[in-house]
Order: C-alpha cells, then structure tokens, then sequence
C-alpha cells in the first residue's frame, strides 16, 4: 500500500515537473492511472494461482498485455469524463496512450513473474521440506528394522546352541533357556530405547555374556577395561553385542582351550573409543551364518552419524581388533 501511494506521488510530481501540468491534473493522472494498474497487477496475481503451470509464462506475458490495454484505456475514459473541459490535456492524454499501456505492461507483467518465481520457489522448498521428512521418515524406519533384526538373529544362535545342549548337557541346556528368557525380557523393556549409556549397555551385556557362559564355561573370558567417564557416554543400543558376538564366534572357533576377549573404553577427544581384542587363527574358517550382526551394526552408523570410518578392523598374528568410535549423540 505505501509503495503504490509513493509511486502515485512520483507520477504526479514527474507530470508537474516535466510536462508542465498542474498539481490537479497530474493528481487525477497519476490517482486513476495508477489505480487501474494496480488493480490488474492484483488481478493478474490471484489468476496466477489458477493457471496450469506449463506455458505459465507466455500466459502472464499475454495477461499483461490484455489488462494494461483496459487499465489505460479505462483511466483514459475516467479522466475525460472528469476533466471535459481540459482540451490540452486530453490531446496529451490520447498521444502518451502508447507509452501509457507499455509502463501498464511492464508493472503489470513483472509483478505476474514474480509471482510466478515465488510460486515455484515455494515448491520446492516445500518438497525439500517433504523430501527431508521422508527421508528423515525412511533412515528411522531402517534403523527401527535393523535394531529388531539383531534380536533374532541372537535368538537363532543361542537356540542352535540349546539344542546342542539338550542330549549332552541338559541341565546346563536347562540354564540356557532361563539366561535367553531373561536377555529376552530385557531385550522387550529397552525396546523403546533407541540411546543408553555405555553403562546400561554393559549391564544388558552381562546377560548375553551369560548365556555365552553357559555354552563355553571356562574356556570363556571377557577382561573389560572402561573409564568412568565412558561409563556414562550416551550410545545408540545394541551396538557392541554384536561385536563380542563375532569375536566370541572367531576366538572359540577351531580351538579347544581357553580364550580371553578384551574390550577396552575410554573417552578421548569428545568421542567414546572402543577397542574389542580376540585371538583369531587366519587358518581356521570361521562357521557358517548369516553376517548379519557386523554388516547390519555397519549400516546403523551409518544411518546415525553418516559416516563410513567408525568401524575398522586390524589383524596381527594371533590378534584380531575391532576399532569403534562413537561420535557425542548428535
């Protein structure tokens, strides 16, 4: 409203200063003139909205085309009826009728397009907005799924190995059922846990180390060496029992002795360093599963924080290391 009223005065200043005519006259010029277009600028920007957007541009061109003809023309009937007897004025009123309709034009024709820009940039932010929801959407679900794929995938190795107990060691098979009903339970209660301490971690841990006890007795030990302070670093769940899955699974294989698996925690540069150790012979193969724990843990990082370099892995002689970072919760 004030930019209209400005270009009014201006109008009405220009006619006064340049074409020498009086403060009435080139009020009643510039108030109907701009009065008009104005209008068929408004005009043209509610019909945008309505129009198909291919050929949107020629349409706007030809929109302000047609409506700066009737502007002009419909202000140039105004002031004859207004000002009969303003015999000079008309005769300029009817020679700048040209340049009259080329400025209707050019208003009327740049205030469509730039609708029509605000219109498509609009779009697309809004489907960047909806693009970035769904896929927010999307990477959520998959986290989801990958967290509930890891418990079965435990489930089917701690039943295989219950059903090995169950003609050699029933009682110990016994035993197995009540740990895997326990972890199981735990398992349900955190389901809605997507972050815990590192803490929280090691007590859920402690029932799956039980279980694995249970099916390797002696032969199996865990050193775990953790800070206080990466004690209570907030981790997405279930991220490091697969990673002691997996060592327990290549430290045990092929061999008869005992093993010891070291896991070491510390804080270091505003990031939780985690280092899981287990002896590995490069002779042995390890058996046959489905690898879903290392690839699916693989994916969930990457999911959470983006980045492919915070897992890797070091084989050394005997050794075989799994390097983990866990960034602060973004």
């Amino acid at each position: 409203m004030g930019t209209g009223i400005g270009w009014t005065l201006l109008h009405a200043w220009g006619l006064h200063a340049y074409f020498d005519l009086s403060w009435v006259l080139a009020g009643w010029d510039a108030f109907l003139f701009n009065l008009w277009i104005l209008s068929a600028a408004l005009l043209v920007g509610a019909i945008i909205t309505y129009l198909p957007k291919a050929g949107v541009f020629q349409m706007v061109i030809g929109l302000g085309m047609l409506l700066a003809f009737a502007a002009q023309w419909i202000s140039h009937q105004a002031l004859i009826r207004i000002l009969p007897e303003e015999v000079d004025y008309l005769a300029f009123l009817t020679k700048s009728a040209p340049i009259r309709w080329i400025i209707g034009f050019v208003i009327i024709t740049a205030t469509g397009l730039t609708q029509v820009f605000y219109l498509r940039w609009r779009e697309l932010a809004e489907a960047q907005v909806r693009q970035t929801d769904t896929q927010v959407l999307v990477r959520e679900a998959e986290l989801q799924k990958l967290q509930q794929q890891l418990q079965p995938h435990f489930l089917f190795n701690s039943l295989n190995s219950i059903n090995g107990l169950i003609l050699v060691q029933p009682d110990q098979a016994q035993h197995m059922v009540q740990q895997l009903s326990d972890f199981l339970r735990l398992t349900l209660k955190r389901a809605d846990e997507p972050w815990v301490t590192l803490g929280q971690e090691l007590e859920y841990l402690e029932s799956y180390l039980a279980i694995e006890r249970v099916r390797f007795g002696h032969r199996l030990t865990i050193s775990l060496q953790v800070s206080d302070s990466a004690r209570a670093f907030i981790i997405p769940t279930l991220v490091l029992q697969p990673l002691l899955e997996n060592a327990i699974k290549f430290g045990l294989y092929g061999t008869t002795g005992k093993i010891t698996i070291e896991m070491n925690a510390m804080e270091l540069h505003n990031q939780l360093q985690i280092e899981i150790t287990n002896p590995f012979d490069s002779d042995m193969q390890p058996p046959a599963g489905s690898g879903f724990g290392i690839t699916g843990l693989q994916r969930r990082l990457y999911l959470l924080y983006a980045r492919n370099d915070l897992m890797t892995t070091i084989s050394h002689e005997s050794k075989f290391t799994v390097h983990l970072i866990i960034p602060r919760k973004p």
